[in-house]
């Protein structure tokens, strides 16, 4: 048996007018279908998310209410992907949502949270994987590190790189902002290039980047791979780079 994806989540309302509206204004999410069952007194809404998974919001008479603390076994919430989990909230809050604080997810380094549907089913907003602008803004940033007119800026440098910057390099030694400037001034510049380039969003302004990086050879030197990691911080709107590693490879 080959499962493709879950289809649909069924949930069992106490106020069909209050949880249609919830669900269609609040959440925003798409109707497919509506139909109402009048042997079972029972309403079937049928709701599409964008990436064509649906919610079957059902009413039925007198059906008893399901607790949701303490938490039980079986099913225990329901979670919804977004780009930007702290605007989600915000948007949710202006409408007179309750939503609890942004939290971080110590496994992925991704921002959620939680809130709840109008029969207090729990309900969370988990944030989506690093966005391509991000990464591609990242990638810019560091692969401008490794171009020669970057590297013999000063200027360009401190825009760069963090106060605190400290870089230990692949020969053991450790560098102070101050010092990787002065040690670029007079470098035997080398072709670099970058590949397997990934980012894993620590923190709302924090993001770790890693990647394989090839130097050209050159008189002064011969050609080298090195696994790369740095640590990206975002202070005043502006990405500069926090910490960086290179480790040899053989």
């Amino acid at each position: 048996m080959q499962l493709e994806r879950i289809h649909h989540v069924a949930i069992i309302c106490a106020d069909y007018a209050v949880s249609k509206r919830f669900y269609t204004e609040v959440l925003g999410l798409r109707v497919v279908a509506e139909n109402y069952r009048a042997a079972r007194d029972s309403y079937k809404l049928d709701l599409a998310l964008p990436d064509g998974s649906q919610i079957e919001l059902f009413s039925f008479p007198g059906a008893p209410a399901r607790p949701t603390r303490p938490e039980a076994q079986g099913l225990r919430h329901l979670s919804f992907e977004v780009h930007d989990v702290q605007a989600a909230a915000d948007e949710l809050a202006a409408q007179g949502i309750a939503v609890e604080p942004l939290r971080i997810d110590e496994y992925t380094g991704r921002r959620f949270t939680f809130f709840a549907d109008p029969d207090g089913l729990p309900l969370e907003l988990y944030e989506a994987a690093p966005g391509k602008e991000l990464e591609a803004l990242l990638l810019e940033l560091e692969g401008a590190l490794h171009l020669r007119e970057v590297r013999a800026s000063a200027a360009r440098l401190e825009e760069l790189l963090d106060d605190d910057f400290h870089e230990l390099g692949v020969s053991g030694t450790v560098w102070t902002r101050a010092a990787i400037i002065e040690a670029l001034r007079d470098e035997a510049f080398s072709e670099r290039t970058i590949s397997d380039f990934r980012v894993l969003r620590m923190a709302l302004d924090v993001a770790l980047v890693t990647y394989r990086a090839h130097r050209e050879a050159i008189p002064q030197r011969p050609a080298a791979d090195s696994l790369r990691s740095s640590l990206w911080k975002r202070r005043a709107g502006r990405w500069r780079m926090a910490f960086h590693q290179g480790t040899p490879l053989a």
